[in-house]
């Protein structure tokens, strides 16, 4: 805009030659230009009044000293002038450009823009609007004064605290400038920095790190050290590794920042309180308080002298005061004040729906803890409980899986802020009970649910547009899938394009799904909304693990539960364990699987009594709940942290009585799904079912395809056997299992498909996607890798699989079937052959959402990463999110014949009339009078 003004005036100082206002008019174009913007008011001002008698006012000239004078004002901060001179433009250039000009649409620009800086946000989405609209029959959606709006607009909606609007815009703004423009355009870099900001924004750290990398470099190259754009890149820069804890090269970006803004802008400007604030932020995180309270102090002056009180930087400014003197505990009266006068403004300025007026609103909650006046913090948390869950449910819109991860991850303090008051305050009213656990709900497996509903969604979903999008997302993923199991080293070189591209169709996909939109508040799901599907004699039990608030964030780890039936007003808050009190327990079971279910559980002998161990265990996370269970027979449960590796049913309460002796139980991912549930009476009798089992897992690959081909030829398996022994032995015992669950289902006239030695495939298995059988039967090894520390060491070198290596959980869980052992011994895989090797990661790919019931006859296929508030990441997840209703899956290694056993009791209780539910818990109690805990304890019920 600077450059056109200048053009402008050099052009009439020349038509206009021996009039001395012409001078004065371009001189206070350049001073404009450099930033001198006193002066340029000053000269334009007195050349104003002189080129109105000489052209008039409806001229371009004339208009553009006005500009000089708004925008100068602007800069200056005199906002109200600069707002009265912007309106007489747009009136004058209506006038004699029309409103359908490049003109009138710079001054709609111009004028938003001064109502974003007043916070005046209602005012200036109507002119963004109307100017890009204008823009578009103008000049074309490809054009630079477009994308120009588009960017406006996306700081417009982020200040908003609107994100899932500022990602659309901020998206498109971006493409047409790189496209315009090109990747070394201050304007991209622009354009990456204010996405960058948006996603941190919204917790996306570390996508904002890469963004603005990207935006820093570009700002240095194009426009210097020295100028403040690049100053900007650094300091926001400073705040994304920041957060992602990167504190080496913190310090330096924001000392670099401030410096660059003192020596351009003075110690004055409003940008430079920004920069020595978030420095004084750093220094408080740090706890290193002395050098924080005078930088804070300074930026506060600095926001109120120049903005005014009745400004969004200002009321940032008196919060983060406020929050210093909370977590220094220097002055609590002092930061009451302070958050009180934020919680004010920032309700004046932003609105009560913006999302920091509810972190705010937390903020004072947690000092009230810390003071212990547990009333006032009830109230505050119950207002931001309501912000927080209906701007989770407008931004999880625009998140793919992993986003919405990160984006709860992130706001998980606010989960600890509610769970400690509980903790710390007994007596709280029963209202902070409810709402506490309308938070959890609202935070627990969210990413799953929200997820699956969308997947859900759009597999039922006729538009073709939508299809071809999943359909291609659904391409991208399978070949990342394959590529991950690689070695960095061979893996493709573009590989990080291929990221960025499957997670752009993915966030499409719940852009286009108009019908997914609809549905937002499905997954967010209240106490009541639970009561209204539980049985008179039922209860509720949603476990979880929190850090702790005292007066201060703590390292523990508290483990508690919320236990709530029917016809309760209001759920029973019970603190249970330490974390470190588990992990001692835990530790003194032993290392193996079979040292824990021995004394845990019970011994391998049927004979063996409970163990104190398992009693103790017992006491720590059970006990505490039977006073509120008295009456009770049903229990639904959700486990949390280290309890989803418990086997609840065999939990021992004294010598002889066990759980499952009290209780039905059932597990849940979420107690959020009894909201959902339906009545089985649809599903008395077992429907058609896939069997898989006995593969033969020392298949060559190339047997494989000789084998998909009708040769029979026979191809040496030792050489596979002989690498670092590193195979899964064969599992003939699972061939009787699955022949006998065959001639079950045909003596009851249920169809069954039967896939043995070569064809338990994964070929096969993939083969049932979207025509899927109403039970899936799977007898294999299942595997689940703890996440190692050497990926880089091993990533040079082969040695064996790269399993274990890889970051993604989903890709270190999964299912062996025919000829996996070629791929796990390290051998690299036939081209344009499944390598047998069945990943959580690709299995979250299918479409099973025919599929009722899933039962993985296998090896710890219910164990995984245990991810903050999503629960286990591993095999149980990826079936889920492949649209499986139910699914019986194993805690630990369980032998064949007992396993086959207990599967045939099962389904033949099935097919008698019980309830899937109702026929498990049979057959496992016929099971307990003849085995021991380890030989069918393993087993567990989810939905």
């Amino acid at each position: 805009m600077k450059s056109f003004l200048v053009s402008c005036l050099l052009f009439f100082s020349v038509q206009s030659h021996g009039q001395g206002f012409a001078d004065w008019a371009i001189e206070a174009g350049a001073l404009f230009q450099n930033g001198e913007y006193a002066k340029a008011i000053l000269l334009a001002e007195k050349a104003a009044p002189e080129l109105k008698k000489f052209l008039g006012e409806e001229n371009v000239f004339y208009t553009g000293l006005l500009v000089i004078q708004a925008s100068s004002h602007k800069y200056l901060f005199n906002y109200l002038i600069s707002e009265s001179l912007f309106l007489q433009v747009k009136g004058l250039i209506r006038k004699y450009a029309g409103e359908k000009s490049e003109s009138y649409t710079a001054c709609l620009h111009n004028l938003a823009g001064l109502y974003v800086e007043m916070a005046q946000y209602q005012k200036a989405e109507p002119l963004y609007l109307e100017a890009l609209t204008i823009t578009k029959i103008i000049l074309g959606e490809n054009s630079a004064a477009f994308a120009s709006t588009l960017n406006s607009m996306s700081v417009l909606y982020e200040a908003m605290g609107q994100y899932e609007k500022a990602e659309p815009v901020s998206l498109q703004a971006l493409a047409i400038r790189k496209k315009i423009l090109g990747e070394n355009d201050p304007n991209y870099a622009t354009s990456l920095s204010n996405l960058a900001i948006l996603y941190s924004e919204m917790g996306q750290y570390e996508k904002a790190r890469i963004l603005m990398e990207q935006a820093v470099i570009i700002r240095e190259k194009t426009l210097g050290e020295s100028h403040p754009d690049y100053a900007t890149a650094l300091n926001n820069l400073a705040f994304m590794l920041e957060n992602l804890e990167k504190y080496d090269r913190v310090e330096q970006l924001y000392t670099q920042a401030r410096d660059i803004r003192k020596r351009v802008l003075g110690e004055n400007h409003p940008e430079y309180a920004g920069v020595i604030n978030n420095l004084a932020g750093m220094y408080t995180r740090l706890e290193h308080y002395k050098k924080a309270e005078p930088l804070l102090i300074q930026a506060n002056e600095i926001w109120k002298k120049v903005l005014g009180v009745d400004h969004p930087d200002y009321a940032t400014g008196v919060n983060n005061l406020a929050a210093f003197y909370r977590k220094s505990q220097l002055d609590y009266n002092k930061s009451e004040k302070l958050y009180l006068e934020a919680i004010r403004l920032r309700k004046k300025i932003l609105g009560e729906k913006h999302p920091v007026y509810g972190y705010t609103q937390t903020d004072l909650a947690l000092l009230y803890s810390q003071m212990r006046k547990p009333e006032k913090a009830a109230q505050l948390l119950q207002s931001g409980i309501t912000i927080f869950l209906e701007n989770l449910a407008a931004t999880f819109s625009i998140l793919s899986e992993k986003e919405k991860g990160n984006f709860l991850d992130n706001n998980i303090s606010t989960l600890n802020v509610n769970n400690s008051l509980l903790y710390n305050y007994p007596s709280a009213d029963p209202l902070i009970r409810k709402n506490s656990l309308d938070l959890l709900l609202g935070f627990k497996s969210l990413a799953l649910a929200d997820t699956k509903n969308m997947l859900e969604v759009i597999r039922n979903s006729k538009d073709t547009s939508v299809k071809r999008v999943f359909n291609n997302w659904i391409v991208l993923k399978n070949l990342l899938a394959k590529q991950y199991t690689l070695p960095v080293t061979e893996r493709m070189t573009e590989i990080k394009k291929l990221e960025d591209e499957t997670e752009t169709l993915e966030k499409e996909l719940t852009r286009k799904s108009s019908s997914f939109r609809n549905q937002q508040s499905s997954a967010l799901v209240s106490m009541q909304d639970i009561q209204k599907n539980m049985e008179p004699d039922e209860a509720a039990i949603e476990f979880i693990n929190f850090k702790l608030y005292t007066n201060k964030l703590t390292d523990s780890i508290i483990y508690a539960a919320y236990v709530f039936r029917k016809n309760d007003a209001a759920p029973v808050f019970i603190p249970l364990c330490e974390k470190n009190q588990l992990k001692r327990l835990f530790d003194s079971a032993g290392k193996t699987t079979t040292g824990i279910v021995k004394n845990i559980y019970r011994g391998i002998d049927l004979g063996n009594n409970a163990s104190e161990l398992g009693i103790s265990l017992y006491k720590l996370i059970w006990q505490p709940l039977e006073p509120y269970l008295k009456g009770i027979k049903k229990i639904a449960y959700s486990p949390s942290g280290r309890l989803y590796s418990i086997a609840y049913q065999a939990l021992p309460t004294d010598s002889n009585v066990v759980l499952m002796d009290l209780y039905q139980l059932q597990q849940y991912t979420s107690t959020r799904q009894i909201a959902m549930r339906t009545k089985e009476s649809a599903l008395i009798k077992p429907g058609s079912i896939a069997l898989f089992g006995d593969a033969d897992f020392s298949m060559d690959s190339l047997a494989l395809v000789s084998k998909r081909n009708g040769r029979t030829t026979a191809f040496p398996t030792a050489s596979i056997r002989g690498i670092d022994n590193n195979i899964w032995p064969e599992l003939p015992g699972t061939a009787e299992e699955i022949k006998q669950i065959r001639q079950l289902f045909e003596n009851n006239k249920t169809a069954t498909k039967f896939f043995v030695k070569a064809t338990a495939s994964e070929e096969n298995l993939k083969g049932l996607n979207t025509d899927a059988s109403k039970e899936l039967h799977i007898a294999t090894h299942g595997f689940f890798l703890p996440e190692t520390n050497d990926k880089k060491k091993n990533d040079v070198v082969r040695k064996g699989n790269n399993y274990s290596r890889i970051e993604d959980p989903l890709l270190r869980s999964g299912l062996i079937l025919a000829g996996g052992n070629y791929a796990w011994a390290g051998n690299k895989p036939v081209e344009g052959v499944e390598d047998g090797i069945v990943t959580a990661y690709e299995i979250s790919q299918l479409d099973l959402s025919k599929t009722e019931l899933l039962v993985l006859s296998a090896c710890e296929t219910g164990l995984g990463d245990v991810k903050g508030s999503e629960g286990v990441f591993g095999l149980q997840r990826a079936f889920k999110m492949a649209g499986v209703k139910k699914m019986i899956v194993s805690l630990w290694q369980v032998p064949d014949k007992e396993t086959a056993e207990l599967m045939i009791s099962f389904y033949s209780y099935w097919f008698k009339g019980k309830t899937i539910k109702d026929a498990f818990a049979q057959a496992q109690a016929d099971m307990r009078k003849k085995y021991s805990p380890f030989y069918w304890a393993a087993f567990v019920l989810v939905e």
